[in-house]
């Protein structure tokens, strides 16, 4: 092969690449785009706390979740056990639209912005991770794709939200499932200390869903489960259901 064929190969080569590499934030939105048909959706989960020491909590809640538009998610959070926890529940509108009604005390209150980084129920998951957890393509979001092999892509994601406790994330992501299977979290010094994996991915009425999610704090050495027991989608839930009034009530209807 002459000179002048190697460089036009080379170039079609190159384009040819470029032309069909994904950018971090096409992907982030490829993993949005695997959720941009489900309206809503009902579950209920098995929540496992074990403690540095070794002993385990474990709890029940279920969820609720509303589509408002492409970029908007709704959530609620209720809690059936145990007794000392039920019906304590979690409204989410947005990150800084987030509700607690605390039955012990029949008051629901507003969320501030510092609290976004509580934990939550005193799990290993804070306020902030439930929401990226149905919500993981944000406009706040620099995503830049660092790698990619033949399964996975491997994002490396920055914000400019002072309030999180979380500076940047490095995420896996499964190509053929447009899913997360790892995030791993960094603090405002650069150490890495917490990481979420998204286990036993299975189809659910066309739609992939983690059946499993288990969290670890590197810094205190917990691990939290969560495992999907029952799922639901497209089931009619409204959009007025997704309200303070709502979550202090002592039986979720809609």
């Amino acid at each position: 092969m002459n000179l002048k064929k190697q460089v036009l190969l080379m170039f079609l080569t190159l384009f040819v690449i470029s032309a069909f590499s994904l950018t971090g934030q096409q992907v982030l939105d490829l993993v949005k785009d695997n959720y941009q048909n489900v309206k809503d959706e009902k579950a209920l989960f098995d929540l496992r706390m074990v403690d540095e020491k070794g002993n385990v909590q474990e709890k029940e809640f279920e969820i609720y979740m509303y589509k408002k538009s492409e970029d908007v998610v709704y959530a609620i959070i209720r809690f059936n056990k145990p007794k000392s926890d039920k019906n304590l529940t979690l409204l989410v509108k947005g990150a800084d639209n987030i509700y607690l009604y605390m039955p012990a005390f029949r008051t629901t209150k507003r969320i501030s912005g510092a609290a976004k980084n509580d934990r939550f129920a005193g799990s290993d998951f804070t306020y902030k991770d439930i929401e990226l957890v149905y919500k993981v393509s944000d406009k706040n979001y620099e995503a830049e794709l660092t790698k990619e092999d033949e399964n996975y892509y491997y994002l490396h994601i920055t914000h400019n939200d002072s309030e999180l406790d979380f500076k940047e994330l490095n995420m896996k992501v499964d190509k053929k499932l447009k899913i997360p299977v790892y995030i791993e979290f960094f603090n405002w010094q650069g150490e890495k200390y917490k990481s979420i994996t998204f286990e036993k991915i299975e189809n659910v009425k066309g739609y992939n869903v983690p059946k499993k999610i288990v969290a670890k704090n590197l810094k205190e050495n917990t691990v939290t489960e969560i495992v999907m027991k029952e799922v639901e989608f497209d089931i009619g839930i409204p959009e007025r259901f997704f309200s303070p009034v709502t979550i202090s009530k002592p039986i979720l209807r809609f």
